[in-house]
């Protein structure tokens, strides 16, 4: 039997491993040059060119489009549309009068320190290399997992259903039901509570909603924490709609939303936060159907900003009104299910309910409109929380025979919520 020197032995092992290593190098650089270029093909789709760019000491880009080239116009149905730049001023009017205090506007966003946008522009959060390469789906970037409602008979006070969330969702929410809605407006309160895992997020919103329980139309105004999309941890002022069938994204990350603001960046970060024990900041935001065309969902800040709106023929079953609105929280897990454990992602301010000023999260001066034009507050009034020792929510006023504050929120597993 011949031998083998043991010089050549080593040698053809040493072949043996590179060969080895080019396979599996050259498979890992086959996957990451495939996604790559299916990265750079949806940056392409999602960010439109830009006038003028804006780069913000927090991190955002920000890019000033023609308002007549923002993603709204991609759309099949809005291909020819008209922008109408405000509501009537009969809107404001009713906006002022369920407001005599005149709450604040939005905060001024960071990005303008730098500059403004020029006219007939709108700014648009630039989405990022590092957003989608941090994303676990590039294919549902940009859509937030929808809540999704069960409809169960005779459980409300003021109609003929009421609902629960669906099992990757966990709420804590102000109810208003019974009614056709053609607006809501609420004070939210806003802070930074934590997100355990990137593909989780914290959402503190309005919403209104129509259509079928498990599949209905909704348009959503808030603020959210959701590292999947912004890859941070940042408190971020958002919107967002659903139709039936899947349509629907968050800001302008689809065709949908038309925009009119020129000074506020839908995803942009808020910066005033409220602390414990410390001053408290909200975001006054208001959805409510034009007066005169019957035509568009308006977004409004404060009492007068309005940021644009949603053609109703891109929904179905809100095209003409909202049957269903929420005031409170949202917490989203894919491993809901799963628990225990339970996450650690908190809502609202990470505090329980019964904590409330200065330390739990709030929604002040709820508001419903129905068809006769005016701000009232929700009926029944009732409060829904799908776990109570995770995430609760309760109406309590601290003056006695004045109205409450709706407070709520969580900080996910505690001892009492393994």
């Amino acid at each position: 039997m011949e031998v083998v020197p043991r010089k050549k032995v080593i040698l053809l092992a040493v072949l043996c491993f590179s060969f080895l290593g080019v396979g599996v190098d050259g498979r890992r650089n086959t996957a990451a040059t495939e996604k790559d270029l299916a990265v750079e093909k949806k940056l392409k789709l999602l960010n439109k060119p830009a006038v003028k760019t804006i780069k913000s000491e927090d991190g955002d880009i920000i890019d000033c489009v023609d308002i007549y080239k923002q993603p709204a116009f991609d759309h099949p149905l809005l291909k020819n549309h008209t922008i109408k730049m405000r509501p009537s001023e009969e809107f404001f009017t009713k906006l002022a009068e369920a407001y005599p205090n005149s709450p604040t506007d939005m905060p001024q966003q960071a990005w303008l320190k730098r500059g403004r946008c020029p006219e007939g522009t709108i700014p648009i959060l630039r989405v990022q290399k590092h957003h989608l390469l941090n994303t676990t789906s590039l294919e549902t970037y940009g859509r937030k997992p929808s809540l999704k409602f069960t409809k169960h008979e005779n459980k409300s006070l003021n109609g003929s259903y009421f609902f629960s969330a669906d099992h990757l969702h966990e709420v804590s929410t102000l109810v208003g039901e019974g009614y056709s809605y053609i607006g809501a407006t609420a004070g939210i309160n806003v802070w930074n509570p934590h997100v355990e895992a990137n593909d989780e997020y914290s959402a503190s919103q309005l919403v209104i909603s129509n259509g079928p329980f498990g599949d209905p139309d909704t348009i959503e105004a808030g603020w959210i924490v959701y590292p999947n999309l912004y890859d941070d941890r940042a408190t971020r002022f958002y919107l967002h709609w659903s139709a039936k069938g899947g349509e629907g994204c968050f800001n302008l990350m689809c065709p949908g939303f038309v925009q009119t603001n020129p000074d506020i960046a839908l995803g942009a970060i808020i910066s005033a936060i409220s602390s414990e024990g410390g001053p408290q900041y909200q975001i006054n935001l208001t959805l409510l159907k034009d007066f005169e065309d019957d035509d568009k969902w308006w977004a409004i800040s404060g009492t007068g900003d309005a940021i644009g709106y949603w053609p109703t023929n891109i929904f179905k079953s809100l095209s003409k009104v909202g049957e269903l609105v929420l005031f409170g929280g949202d917490v989203f897990s894919p491993r809901m299910k799963q628990q225990p454990p339970h996450t650690t992602t908190g809502m609202g301010s990470g505090q329980l309910a019964y904590f409330h000023w200065r330390f739990s999260c709030f929604i002040k001066q709820p508001r419903i409109m129905d068809y006769s034009k005016t701000f009232k507050y929700p009926e029944p009034g009732q409060t829904f929380s799908n776990h109570v020792d995770c995430y609760s929510g309760e109406n309590y006023a601290d003056i006695r025979f004045t109205e409450p504050f709706f407070y709520f929120g969580g900080p996910g597993r505690n001892m009492y919520c393994p």
